[in-house]
């Protein structure tokens, strides 16, 4: 397939397509948390059970993608993803149960499609992996950032009806739907017979790196999603304004965009990899410094740190993935296992915060606790990109990766 300009176009506009639909599904929600409650009766336990489904679904769901492209295959699976992604964000408003089960679809769907991309990357776009990874979590930065800002005026515009402010959001998806249907077959091309299922398992579970690069993406994703399920929450309780704590999570995407770009593209250079790692890791430990300690006034630029540091770190994180994974044919299971298990461990951060919150802890002291994370983040990082370089690996498991 990479021998074709068209089919890499179509990959291409699959992977940029993907990216844009995966966040705002999310960050469109974390604004209108207050609203949601009083619209539909939720206690601030319910908002942090509905903040964590997202999160915990990524964990639980992920495993599924190998089997499913096994199934359907890499385009079919994509078309049918994006079509459930978009009925469930359309159908969800619709009651409080179905904004449970409707958030359960939305996350599970949004983890499948996040275990395909790297597929489409390491197996469509190889020469240039590192580009379109970070074009990949660049995209990913656009959509949260959009979901954030725009929430609270499609709420207004939609005169503060909030069901028909969240449904609205499923329309940018039924577009991304279209693409796959147009595109997808683009990615039949050049299919090749893979090892079964569970031989690639087992050849993954004992993969270099797979541990390690878990480790990192668990660690990264922890400390994100926390910041977008509470951060406008966090904001406001120190004497912000609604609006502009839910524009302070927009910024944190937006201040990122340029190291989601970067961060992957520098990240095809072995050598950079560790430097990277030890550079993200400071400057989450900084921000989350800051958010804690720092007065109200200086947040924006606090959140700025963290948002340079959360993209530059998932950039990073999908990288690894592409470069580490031990074939083109693995990526999936790679990505399934190193995503799967770190969201499930993220899945406790907004969770955990919530509920810290509710029994009476400052947000200074919640805030602490996830520095610990960003240890945690350095440790992983830097033995993830050690073992992403085939020039360190010996022994049968080790492959080359492609290195741009």
């Amino acid at each position: 397939m990479t021998g074709s300009p068209r089919n890499a176009f179509a990959a291409g506009t699959l992977v940029f397509a993907v990216g844009l639909s995966v966040r705002f599904p999310i960050t469109s929600v974390s604004p209108l948390l207050a609203e949601i409650g009083r619209a539909y009766h939720l206690p601030a336990s319910g908002l942090a059970v509905l903040s964590a489904i997202p999160v915990l679904l990524f964990g639980l769901a992920s495993p599924l993608a190998p089997w499913l492209v096994s199934r359907l295959g890499l385009e079919r699976a994509l078309t049918v993803l994006l079509a459930a992604l978009a009925l469930a964000t359309l159908l969800r408003p619709v009651a409080a149960p179905g904004l449970f089960l409707g958030t359960v679809v939305v996350g599970a769907a949004i983890a499948l499609l996040g275990i395909l991309a790297p597929q489409i990357i390491r197996r469509s776009l190889p020469h240039r992996g590192g580009f379109w990874t970070g074009i990949y979590t660049t995209s990913f930065g656009l959509s949260a950032a959009a979901g954030a800002a725009l929430s609270v005026p499609v709420l207004h515009l939609l005169d503060d009806r909030v069901g028909p402010a969240l449904a609205a959001w499923g329309v940018p998806l039924l577009i991304a739907t279209g693409l796959a249907v147009a595109f997808g077959s683009r990615l039949r091309a050049g299919r090749s017979a893979e090892p079964r299922q569970q031989q690639r398992f087992r050849s993954v579970l004992r993969a270099r790196g797979i541990w390690s690069v878990t480790g990192f993406f668990g660690a990264q994703a922890l400390i994100y999603f926390s910041l977008t399920a509470w951060l406008p929450t966090i904001a406001a309780d120190r004497g912000m304004p609604p609006a502009n704590a839910g524009l302070l999570l927009a910024w944190m995407s937006v201040a990122g965009l340029p190291a989601s770009l970067i961060a992957p593209t520098l990240a095809s250079r072995r050598r950079l990899r560790v430097p990277i790692v030890v550079t993200i890791s400071i400057l989450s430990a900084a921000g989350l410094t800051g958010l804690a300690f720092a007065p109200l006034a200086l947040a924006p630029l606090m959140v700025a740190v963290l948002g340079i540091a959360q993209s530059a770190a998932f950039g990073f994180g999908i990288a690894l993935i592409v470069f580490t994974a031990p074939s083109a044919a693995a990526t999936a299971t790679f990505s399934a296992l190193s995503q799967g298990i770190g969201y499930a461990v993220a899945a406790t951060g907004p969770l955990l915060l919530g509920l810290l919150s509710q029994s009476g802890f400052t947000w200074t002291a919640i805030l602490s606790i996830l520095l610990v994370a960003a240890v945690a983040e350095a440790a992983f990082g830097v033995v993830a990109a050690r073992a992403s370089d085939p020039a360190t690996a010996t022994g049968p498991l080790a492959t080359a990766s492609p290195s741009s």
